[in-house]
Order: structure tokens, then C-alpha cells, then sequence
């Protein structure tokens, strides 16, 4: 753990950009972690990006930013996601609020965003996004597509009050939101599109994931039974009540999972056609299933 009397030296001095920047740097090599999380600490902190923190090297650093980006080291050195430290991540150049009852936003899921944006057709379209987090996937379709009528999902009530205050910040007002279990609380619903990121992470995969992830991102959305493939098996088992007869679902899944999620769909939604989706780095990412057309 770091501690606060290595900073003392920067109470006297008032460091520049450049001497806070060195001394996070090797104090969190020290430790193992990841310096380039000091940089973007004090990129956001300080609003300038990596060039201007070049040219303002040696200026003082504010008071007010100093003592955050100190408090903020120190929170790195205990392995928290600088993105919780922030309070926000970034998800398809937008700000969303994050907090340890939500995951923080990755790539992949962006990627997958854009599918259901370019597959959507002309139109007003329903659309369920179950276990919405900090509703980053509802509130981005819900800017994109302003008509639609999207209905977003969580069990958790801490994460529900996340995407909320996102919906507020976005005035997204064709975004609704619903405490449930997958679809126990959806009544005699029936949706044009259904999206999910569910937990797909195995319990036996812990013993290699980041300290960071393990300890502060929320377990309730990181893992699945049955190797990881539990809310696969229970979405594919049902959906089709769901799905309008032209209707699209779309899932995330882990990079080592298509194999097994294949049976899953060969065996609860033969009738539906999958599509497998790699992400930026070549690896089997998301898919979209639609009823065979005749």
C-alpha cells in the first residue's frame, strides 16, 4: 500500500506536471502496477491530453488536482480501477457514471453497439436490453434512435440507479428501467430486439483475471455458472416468448466460449440462425440470431 508520507515531499514544493507524473510512475512500478494509469489519471484530472501535459511540464500543478491525483494513486497502489477513481468511463465517446455496482465499459461492447445500430432498419423498433449496468447499450441505441421504445433490466438495484442518473444526464426519455431477473418481470412483452452482456466470466478463470477486476468490479455481473455459460443456456431457453417473428437477438460472449454457446443455441433455438462476430482483435466476440426465414 502506498504511503502518504512519500508524498510529503510535493506538500513543500508544490511539484510541476512532470515531477508527479515521475513519482507515481515508480511508485506503482515499485508495486507492479500499471503506471500508464497515473497518466491517464492526471490527463482527466487536469483536462489537458498527453501532448499538452508535454508542453505544460513544468508547470505547478494545482492544489486542488494534486491532492486528487495523491489521493488517487494511492487508491491505484490497492488495485482500483482508475475508471471507479474517476467516477466515469467512456463508452462510444460519451461519459457515463460508474461506480463498484457497475462494470466498466470494455471495447467489445462497443463494437457489438454498432452491429445493432448498422442492422437497424427503418422504423420504430421495441428493444430489451437485459442486464443493462450502467445502461450504457439502452442509453447509446436509446440517442441513436430516438423513436424507439427501450426497456432496460437489471437485478441489481445499485446498478439500476447507475444507468438511471446516466438516463437523466442523456435525457434519454424513450429509455425505461425495470428491477428483474432476466425476463421474470417482462409480462406478455414482445420486442423487436433483444441485447445482452451477460456475466459469461468462469468462476475457474479468477485465478488469472486482473487484482483489480476481482476486487472491485461487481461478482453478480462478472460470473456465470456451468463454465460460464449459465445465462446463456437460461436467455436462449425463453427468448424466442419474446422475440417479434422478424426479431434479432444479440449477445456477448467470451472469446473461448462460441464452440459451447453454439450447442446452446443448436438445442434451445434450433429454429434461429447465429451469427458469430469477431472484435478488433480477431476473437469470436458477440453474435445475432434471427429466425430462419422460409
Amino acid at each position: 500500500m502506498i504511503k502518504l508520507k512519500n508524498w510529503s515531499k510535493f506538500k513543500v514544493e508544490r511539484p510541476n506536471y512532470s515531477n508527479a507524473l515521475k513519482r507515481a510512475f515508480l511508485m506503482l512500478e515499485q508495486q507492479n502496477k500499471y503506471p500508464e494509469d497515473a497518466q491517464y489519471l492526471m490527463e482527466e484530472l487536469s483536462g489537458f491530453n498527453y501532448t499538452q501535459l508535454q508542453l505544460h511540464r513544468n508547470e505547478v500543478v494545482p492544489s486542488d488536482i494534486m491532492r486528487k491525483f495523491r489521493d488517487g494513486i494511492i487508491r491505484l497502489g490497492m488495485d482500483e480501477p482508475v475508471q471507479y477513481i474517476l467516477g466515469y468511463a467512456y463508452f462510444m465517446d460519451k461519459t457515463f457514471t460508474v461506480n463498484e455496482n457497475t462494470l466498466i465499459p470494455r471495447q467489445e461492447t462497443e463494437e457489438m453497439v454498432q452491429r445493432i445500430i448498422s442492422d437497424h432498419s427503418d422504423g420504430k423498433k421495441s428493444i430489451l436490453d437485459i442486464g443493462t449496468g450502467s445502461g450504457i447499450i439502452a442509453i447509446n441505441l436509446g440517442l441513436t434512435f430516438p423513436d424507439d421504445d427501450i426497456l432496460a433490466t437489471d437485478i441489481s438495484k445499485g446498478a439500476l440507479k447507475v444507468a438511471r442518473l446516466n438516463a437523466d444526464n442523456y435525457q434519454t426519455n424513450n429509455v425505461f428501467f425495470k428491477q428483474s431477473d432476466l425476463f421474470e418481470n417482462i409480462e406478455n412483452e414482445k420486442f423487436d430486439v433483444i441485447v445482452s452482456n451477460p456475466p459469461y466470466i468462469s468462476f475457474d478463470e479468477k485465478r488469472v483475471m486482473d487484482q483489480s477486476v476481482i476486487k472491485y468490479e461487481p461478482d453478480l455481473a462478472l460470473y456465470g455458472e456451468n463454465n460460464g455459460l449459465e445465462f446463456y443456456q437460461d436467455i436462449t431457453k425463453v427468448a424466442s416468448n419474446y422475440l417479434n417473428s422478424d426479431g434479432s437477438l444479440y449477445m456477448e460472449f467470451g472469446y473461448h466460449q462460441k464452440n459451447e454457446i453454439k450447442k446452446i443455441f443448436a438445442n434451445n433455438m434450433p429454429e434461429y440462425q447465429v451469427e458469430f462476430y469477431k472484435d478488433i482483435n480477431g476473437n469470436d466476440r458477440y453474435l445475432k440470431a434471427e429466425k430462419e426465414r422460409v
